[in-house]
């Protein structure tokens, strides 16, 4: 029951985020849908103060997982869906979970998952986290810097972005980045 949950939070990271709706995955492309508007940055892309510290924040607990092994090392080991999720908006690259933090509770400093870019190299780049929270433990949708989660209903899950790695054009919450690439990602 709890590794369906997870799973289905997973899911919702990618599916969710773009709007109230879910996505439909084929393949590693998911096809992004017009309501991930309320996700882009509040006022007309201006961060307010809280905002801002929230993100200086995030980046300052998240510093130690620009090594990849370091993130696997803290938990983060689940890969799903697996592949590079992209869009014609952009993409959100690979998403890692760590099931231990699925829960009912938003913490900023707690990101249920992570993700990463892959490189010319071969290595990981951080670029962004997520939070998921179960429809079950909330029945409107939880909050984070002002920001409300995207509903999921299909998987069960609230979802959000927080670009706090990658400068993105459409804002710090939205759902796709367009400085986002899955170029890299190994189709083995």
């Amino acid at each position: 029951m709890r590794h369906s949950l997870l799973a289905a939070a997973a899911i919702a990271v990618i599916a969710a985020c773009s709007s109230t709706e879910a996505a439909p995955v084929a393949n590693t492309v998911i096809a992004a849908q017009d309501g991930h508007a309320s996700h882009s940055a509040a006022n007309n892309g201006e961060l307010t103060a809280e905002q801002k510290q929230g993100v200086a924040d995030v980046r300052k607990v998240t510093q130690q997982f620009h090594d990849f092994d370091a993130a696997k090392k803290a938990g983060y080991t689940v890969q799903y869906p697996a592949g590079c999720a992209e869009s014609p908006d952009g993409a959100q690259a690979f998403h890692w979970l760590n099931e231990g933090l699925v829960d009912g509770k938003v913490e900023l400093l707690k990101p249920e998952l992570l993700m990463f870019e892959p490189q010319p190299n071969g290595t990981m780049q951080l670029i962004g986290v997520d939070y998921v929270v179960p429809l079950t433990a909330s029945a409107t949708a939880p909050t984070l810097l002002g920001v409300p989660f995207a509903r999921n209903e299909p998987l069960g899950v609230w979802a959000l972005h927080i670009w706090a790695w990658r400068p993105n054009p459409s804002g710090m919450f939205a759902a796709w980045n367009p400085k986002v690439s899955c170029k890299y990602a190994k189709t083995s």
